[in-house]
């Protein structure tokens, strides 16, 4: 037994620590009509060594935005009334150094000089999000939650990078969705 847990703790020190990459510091929303309602997110977004390194040496790089609109239903759980997914991606392009950001829902693609730019206009693409919510749906008295996320699409890399990415932990967001009350 103590050999296993021995080997154990070897094993995980050899795998770099999780490193958190982009931090949603907060979010809110607002009724834009009677039923659209625009989720806000507020990232600090950085790149770890891994994914700035892919990058840099022409790896597209495919970030997913999640938000939906959930009631607690007492002991069975959550029902999602709305939800909405967004695809971002990132790529630099060394002959121009310039760095391409493009939404994928939107078609809309953006040049930046520098990396800070970048992930500036990164973050503002994955951060707001809109809901189709029917408002006359929504029943009084339930706790409505909006919950957010975002997070690296594994799925997007070249194969030998989406091992890397999932055994090192490459690139993590805060861990579980982000939530707050409708109210």
């Amino acid at each position: 037994m103590r050999r296993l847990l021995a080997g154990l703790l070897g094993w995980m020190l050899l795998i770099p620590s999780v490193t958190m990459a982009t931090e949603i510091r907060d979010a809110d929303h607002v009724w834009q009509d009677h039923d659209r309602l625009l989720v806000r997110m507020y990232l600090d977004m950085e790149l770890p060594g891994v994914v700035l390194d892919a990058l840099e040496n022409g790896v597209r790089v495919d970030f997913i935005s999640e938000a939906r609109l959930d009631y607690r239903r007492w002991l069975i759980g959550e029902r999602t009334v709305a939800a909405q997914t967004r695809s971002v991606r990132i790529e630099y392009y060394e002959l121009s150094r310039h760095y391409v950001v493009t939404d994928h829902q939107r078609q809309q693609t953006d040049l930046a000089p520098t990396l800070g730019d970048a992930l500036e206009i990164l973050a503002r693409r994955l951060g707001r999000m809109v809901l189709d919510v029917n408002r006359d749906s929504l029943r009084p008295g339930r706790d409505y939650r909006l919950a957010t996320r975002i997070q690296l699409d594994h799925s997007a890399l070249p194969l030998p990078l989406q091992w890397d990415a999932r055994l090192r932990s490459a690139y993590v967001t805060r861990l579980g969705w982000y939530r707050w009350s409708l109210d």
